[in-house]
């Protein structure tokens, strides 16, 4: 564990003792359940802690997660972003979209293992109201098609963060990432690779703005190859 916690002071992302405990748990549990169910591709110690846990954290060189900030991660898999962000930032509500009843399993039993199911309580201020109200964090997963998740009214409008990370194109997700947004919401796309990242931008303009949304910038991260395309919607902001 203490090369885990050297790597990921090298990066950037010190942590705590708990945390460095919760990262090993996590690698030994992907290890464990992926010799049983298709969670990862990776299965060298050292390129999980690269290639998920620190390539996960990395969008934090970018964009600052706040203490209560409701996010939701689509298409997590195995917890990734989502998990990897909770953990270091235990603070913010997690929502981690699955269809995979599978990897819905897996997830839930990582929370229980990760101790991320506990709520804590956090002071809001109502801005609307003037005035300051109890509010509970916590995480969730839905083991549902993201398309059947974003027409629940409960979750429309509710977010201020959705993280993608996964190999469909932003045109693909649009149509069921933005509407989970609040007014001043972020979506951050994972992205590999300039010249895909400038083609599916160029490829999902008309359609992200027939929806409500657009391109508001693009952070890229040399060392991992790694590029982070940032929308919000439009029709509320402007």
């Amino acid at each position: 564990m203490h090369a885990l916690k050297e790597t990921f002071d090298q990066h950037g992302f010190p942590l705590t003792t708990q945390q460095v405990a919760q990262f090993d748990r996590y690698r030994t549990e992907l290890l464990r359940w992926n010799k049983h169910i298709n969670l990862t591709a990776i299965t060298d110690e050292d390129e999980i802690i690269h290639k998920h846990f620190l390539d996960s954290l990395s969008v934090l060189e970018h964009i600052s997660l706040k203490s209560g900030d409701a996010v939701i991660d689509v298409g997590t898999g195995a917890g990734f972003p989502g998990i990897v962000l909770k953990i270091f930032v235990p603070d913010i509500r997690l929502t981690l979209v699955e269809a995979s009843k599978k990897k819905g399993s897996f997830l839930k039993f990582l929370i229980l293992q990760l101790n991320l199911d506990q709520e804590r309580v956090y002071r809001h201020f109502d801005k609307g109201a003037s005035s300051w109200s109890n509010q509970k964090v916590n995480t969730e997963v839905l083991t549902e098609r993201a398309e059947v998740c974003a027409r629940n009214p409960d979750r429309v409008g509710v977010y201020d963060w959705v993280f993608t990370r996964y190999v469909a194109t932003i045109g693909d997700s649009a149509a069921y990432c933005l509407p989970f947004l609040k007014s001043s919401g972020k979506w951050v796309a994972y992205k590999s690779g300039k010249e895909i990242i400038n083609s599916e931008i160029d490829n999902s303009t008309t359609h992200l703005s027939a929806l409500g949304g657009c391109v508001e910038t693009v952070f890229t991260n040399s060392k991992l190859n790694r590029g982070y395309v940032v929308m919000r919607r439009v029709n509320t902001m402007e």
